[in-house]
């Protein structure tokens, strides 16, 4: 059973980490524990990020999944993670590529791709299985159940970037710290439960997030360590925090003191709660009387301050969606406290740092026709070549479309989807390394949308194939004079002419179309016309009680600083339009002289901002409609008055009274109207 296990993670989580083997796997079977412990993550965990970004060291602390077997159906599946540390860096400059650089890119384009066929193909097919076969029935109800009723909580998450390249001369370091992301099936009334009627058709979720936060050191060095940061094993990592800043002082006994034993007890028990101590520091709540500060949390500023929110999904089975005014899916956000604060030197970090990801998208784009050989004057033309197919690739030039590049295509084409039908065809799956040199001068759209043909061409074989089987079973009698020699070879003559014929039959294009037009809520059109355009797809709701944003330049001296009470969004997405209300019971902007704007309650209107967007109209030849209500406001206006070696600030305050406005925009035309005034 360990093999098994180990195999099936390998296969999920080989990719991201290392050394996965049975000295790391604990396993108990009569409790359904599945316990993974010090996992090291790979340079190459973050390639799917398709950025110049690598892993320089990271690990798991515990991977946890625990499998109720003697209640399995009555109890969820649990899956804890428990201490993920991440730290990044940028890879080498992009320009200089080593082709084992290239090949990663090339696995990872190609990863991406099979997600994508995968994902659409088990679409298609999962709308094409309405009624399940009878015997499966019970075990798709149970594995639905178990997926429906997962339960994953993820705690002590710290991912930190550290770069000296981005910004010459300035170097930045940034990180997202999590305490906890828990998810559980909940009932109507909010509470955790374990549901077992159809889990997988209706969902009703909740998602718990604690302390989540983003901080952002402006000239900052990367940390350092005697060691290499990839050659640190898991438990070396308390040693790393104690070189980053943690001064101890923990001496052996002297003679006659704690006995040994003892004190190494002592000294056991001290390390644990300490290693827990500064590898919470920064991520959970610190606590009153701490005093030990790690140099995870020292000196940090907070781009977004620890948020904590609940986010509840819910989603109605396809027998309750009778009714067009209740949501068929709706997701309701609520957030405590949001606070946002952006410096000047931050500001500079971020530009730099988005203008080295855009040109490496850029560079990425044309990487498969940039020369393998250094600038010489032995390959000027090698090089010559590839800033010409560079600038015409990025500048989407009509070279593509010529008569010679269309008939190229086309050939393309036909031996792709050719060869990946043959594949598919295959029980090894062997890829052809033909397909491979093809894949890799085409772009992912294309390459997924002929892997689509290439299925759309072998489900056309087989109804094919099916229809000739009952033509023949039909006229059955008609054969009993031919031989089983004669049968065999008009067989095979017929599997043969399906993959080589260049022209599309009408059977092919529409399984082409089914594949490319398929919509995954094709369920909705059994409705008639008048309820499909009331009917409420998606309702999203999202809760700030409070929130505020400052701008610091850059001598720590605070700009401006806004703030919002009471911010309430709800949005419903119909068919055609969507609707948008918005209200906001307080709003202000202040500065270091004093507030600039403030909103003012009063008995007729208790929120400082109401609005109303809706898109598309039904019955309005407009494309989009706003209403907005401002409660009264008051507005300071300073003027700085310069006279001599003095000057002086003069105050002006003026008083917004309630009004309502109502924008429409018809044709690209924008009209003003004021329905009232008070």
């Amino acid at each position: 059973m360990s093999c098994e296990v180990l195999h099936l993670l390998r296969r999920y989580l080989g990719e991201y980490v290392n050394d996965l083997s049975l000295e790391t796997l604990r396993i108990s079977v009569w409790q359904g524990d599945v316990v993974l412990k010090d996992l090291k993550l790979k340079a190459e965990a973050l390639n799917s990020l398709n950025l110049p970004v690598a892993v320089k060291a990271g690990f798991v602390g515990t991977i946890t999944l625990k499998v109720p077997w003697k209640s399995l159906g009555n109890e969820p599946v649990i899956v804890l993670i428990d201490r993920v540390i991440v730290l990044a860096h940028p890879t080498p400059d992009g320009r200089k590529l080593k082709e084992e650089d290239r090949e990663k890119l090339f696995v990872a384009k190609i990863q991406q791709i099979e997600e994508a066929e995968a994902a659409t193909l088990e679409a298609i097919s999962g709308s094409n299985l309405e009624n399940p076969p009878p015997g499966n029935s019970w075990l798709g109800s149970l594995i639905a159940t178990i997926i429906g009723n997962l339960k994953i909580t993820i705690s002590n998450v710290h991912i930190r970037y550290e770069d000296c390249f981005s910004n010459p001369g300035h170097p930045f370091s940034f990180g997202v710290t999590l305490a906890k992301l828990a998810a559980v099936t909940m009932d109507e009334q909010g509470n955790e439960t374990f549901d077992t009627s159809g889990a997988l058709d209706k969902l009703r979720k909740s998602l718990q997030l604690e302390r989540l936060a983003m901080y952002h050191d402006s000239d900052n060095l990367p940390w350092k360590i005697d060691k290499k940061w990839e050659d640190l094993s898991p438990k070396e990592w308390i040693e790393v925090w104690l070189i980053c800043g943690i001064i101890i002082s923990f001496t052996y006994p002297q003679s006659g003191s704690l006995p040994v034993l003892s004190w190494r007890r002592t000294a056991l028990r001290f390390i644990v709660m300490f290693e827990a101590q500064v590898f919470e520091d920064g991520i959970n709540e610190p606590a009153a009387d701490n005093e030990v500060v790690s140099m995870w949390a020292m000196n940090r500023n907070y781009l977004v301050s620890p948020i904590n929110g609940v986010l509840k999904y819910h989603r109605l089975g396809n027998q309750e969606r009778k009714n067009p005014d209740i949501p068929f899916e709706k997701a309701s956000l609520v957030l405590s406290d949001v606070a946002l604060t952006i410096t000047e030197a931050q500001y500079h970090d971020w530009i730099k740092l988005l203008e080295v990801f855009s040109r490496y998208m850029a560079y990425v784009e044309i990487s498969h026709l940039r020369p393998v050989v250094p600038v010489s004057k032995e390959s000027y033309v090698l090089w010559w070549r590839y800033a010409a197919m560079a600038a015409l690739h990025q500048r989407k030039m009509c070279y593509r479309f010529s008569w010679d590049q269309i008939r190229h295509m086309c050939q393309l084409r036909r031996r792709y989807i050719h060869l990946y039908a043959s594949m598919l065809q295959q029980s090894s799956r062997v890829v052809n390394i033909e397909i491979r040199e093809v894949e890799k001068a085409l772009d992912s759209k294309v390459i997924l949308l002929w892997r689509l043909l290439a299925h759309a061409k072998l489900e056309s074989v087989k109804s094919k194939e099916a229809a000739e089987q009952r033509r023949l079973h039909k006229k059955s009698w008609f054969t009993l004079g031919r031989t089983q020699s004669e049968d065999a070879s008009d067989g095979d003559a017929f599997d043969g002419s399906q993959l080589t014929e260049e022209r599309l039959s009408k059977e092919e294009w529409r399984a082409i179309n089914k594949l490319l037009t398929y919509q995954p809520n094709e369920d909705l059109m059994s409705h008639s016309g008048k309820d499909m355009q009331n009917m409420i797809r998606f309702f999203v709701t999202v809760s700030i009680s409070r929130a505020a944003a400052r701008i610091i330049n850059i001598n720590q001296t605070e700009i401006v600083c806004g703030r919002f009470e009471q911010l309430h969004v709800s949005t419903k997405f119909k068919h055609r339009n969507t609707h948008c209300d918005v209200t906001l019971r307080f709003y202000g902007v202040s500065a270091p002289e004093g507030s600039l704007a403030q909103s003012v309650c009063s008995e007729q209107k208790v929120n400082a901002l109401t609005a109303n967007f809706v898109h598309s109209p039904v019955g309005e030849n407009v494309d989009w409609r706003l209403s907005a209500t401002i409660s009264p406001c008051i507005v300071t206006v300073i003027s700085l008055i310069l006279e001599g070696k003095g000057d002086s600030k003069v105050y002006i305050n003026v008083e917004m009274d309630i009004f309502t406005c109502t924008t429409h925009l018809d044709l690209g035309l924008v009209s003003l109207t004021i329905d009232s005034v008070y």
